[in-house]
């Protein structure tokens, strides 16, 4: 059997002291960066900024996510048999640049749907106006001052019945033409001889008293447009119709009118058309 020890003797073992095991901790190891920076004697204008460090979670950690704001969820319903609470859904929503856009979008496409339509949809065809014929009627022949009640009242005076009559031609007897014509389809021409002027009469009824226009177109050298024991007027326009024009009045007693046109002497034949004398009628030619 061992015999313990004296109590007063000394114990020569040695002592084992307790041993710390330090392990530095992520927090410890920035905070020792920091206090380096700012011990730094050439430190100016270093900033610190603190890396954010990443939490793994251990098994069985749970992790509590941010709420979802309202008014931007929707519930759908859960699957047949599903207990489970429904899911929210987000509805992406659209931002103040975003809205501008599609407005930006929305309206260049109307745009463009209506350039597109305008060139299916044919335009409406207007009509050319068509320009007035290059000879314009003749104006009608204004009567003379004085003339009371003024009418035509000569007898086939632009000669388009065909024939002369009520004319009458003295010496060589006149013609009725084609051409040359002033209007309408029919012309006199009358045969100038060197004995002869080819005149050509028309004898009408007229008022006493009263004042009338005789007027008529002709071509040739010197022709000739009067009344008998009156007036007259002549022109020579052998390349052309001229117009003529005289005014007279009738005696106190007078009831008829001899209107006459001719050529002169050996000048060549002479053409006339629309004669017309303008005044009171007196019953027609004589």
């Amino acid at each position: 059997m061992p015999t313990p020890p004296a109590s007063d003797a000394p114990d020569d073992r040695t002592l084992l002291e307790p041993i710390r095991v330090l392990r530095p901790r992520r927090t410890d190891a920035l905070a020792q960066l920091l206090d380096d920076i700012r011990q730094d004697k050439d430190y100016r204008s270093h900033v610190a900024v603190a890396a954010p460090v990443p939490h793994t979670p251990t098994d069985g950690e749970t992790e509590e996510l941010p709420p979802v704001p309202g008014g931007n969820t929707e519930e759908l319903p859960a699957p047949d048999g599903d207990t489970r609470l429904p899911r929210p859904v987000d509805r992406p929503r659209l931002g103040p640049g975003q809205r501008r856009a599609a407005v930006v979008i929305a309206v260049v496409a109307a745009a463009v749907v209506g350039f597109g339509c305008s060139l299916l949809i044919p335009s409406p065809v207007k009509a050319t106006p068509t320009a007035p014929s290059a000879s314009a009627p003749a104006a009608p022949t204004s009567a003379a001052p004085g003339v009371i009640g003024a009418a035509g009242v000569l007898t086939n005076p632009g000669f388009e019945s065909g024939g002369l009559s009520p004319w009458s031609c003295a010496g060589n007897p006149g013609s009725i033409v084609s051409s040359p014509v002033h209007a309408g389809s029919k012309a006199l021409q009358g045969g100038v001889s060197s004995s002869g002027t080819a005149q050509c009469n028309q004898t009408v009824a007229v008022r006493p008293n009263a004042t009338y226009s005789l007027s008529g177109w002709v071509r040739g050298s010197y022709v000739y447009l009067g009344v008998n024991g009156g007036v007259s007027t002549w022109t020579t326009s052998p390349s052309g119709y001229s117009p003529l024009t005289v005014s007279f009045t009738t005696g106190a007693s007078q009831t008829s009118a001899t209107i006459y046109v001719h050529g002169w002497y050996a000048q060549g034949s002479y053409y006339a058309d629309d004669i017309t004398l303008n005044g009171p009628g007196g019953g027609g030619h004589t």
